[in-house]
């Protein structure tokens, strides 16, 4: 679904993402991990077109992302935000946000679909008429999950969806994307700094250090610690 060769990004002077190459197979959960700064989110910011300045490869779905329009690809892979309060607009009720693109992309039934995409998500008609606002942390984040599925995208890219939320809450969302993983049938790319959800979320790994790649990992040489490089092994430790 993925596939993604020597890609480079750079801001400015500053390269963030250095020959990078990595491969996702149709559902599979593929995850980033690393320190701050490694370049994990400048990946996902590329392959969902808000990058401009860069070189190499990235083909969505057998389709290469620089010849594919802005609408074909938001069609077939959205992204769900680390912060669901910056990425919800706070004057727009919940059922306005998540019926919003498919309204842009003129779709049928938008409001239909949004109560669908409601229920989905585990809140309910009820929730569209309120305001960011008005819900939790983790209901913020499940209308964001909610507004990423409305155009039926094949992947979603998720940029640390729980770091933002309390422990208690953090737990019932990643329940809440694997479900929809499995039943939507979904790729995933998740960047997270914790290993904990990394190990729970995804079959694989690809460790970054200083907007490079490291190494890759199954999940099950993580949890068996049969691991090839000591910075890989430190960070481990570290977590």
């Amino acid at each position: 679904m993925i596939k993604v060769d020597h890609l480079t990004v750079n801001f400015g002077p500053s390269v963030a993402v250095r020959d990078v190459s990595f491969s996702v197979a149709q559902g599979e959960s593929f995850g980033l991990v690393g320190e701050s700064g490694s370049g994990k989110s400048t990946i996902l910011r590329t392959v969902m077109g808000l990058n401009p300045d860069w070189s190499g490869s990235i083909k969505i779905d057998g389709q290469d992302t620089k010849s594919t329009s802005r609408t074909d690809l938001a069609r077939r892979v959205q992204m769900v935000f680390q912060d669901p309060y910056a990425s919800l607009h706070p004057r727009y009720v919940i059922g306005h946000a998540i019926a919003e693109p498919m309204r842009i992309n003129k779709m049928p039934n938008p409001e239909k679909r949004t109560l669908e995409l409601l229920d989905l998500i585990g809140l309910g008609g009820q929730f569209r008429f309120r305001f960011p606002h008005e819900l939790s942390g983790g209901q913020r984040q499940r209308v964001a999950i909610a507004r990423a599925l409305a155009l039926n995208p094949k992947i979603l890219l998720l940029d640390e969806p729980t770091s933002a939320l309390d422990v208690s809450i953090q737990a019932e969302i990643l329940n809440l994307l694997n479900q929809l993983r499995k039943e939507l049938n979904l790729t995933f790319v998740i960047v997270s700094h914790d290993l904990a959800v990394i190990s729970y979320m995804c079959d694989r790994l690809m460790v970054m250090r200083n907007a490079e790649a490291v190494e890759t990992l199954s999940r099950s040489q993580l949890r068996s610690r049969d691991i090839a490089q000591s910075y890989t092994r430190e960070l481990i430790a570290a977590s």
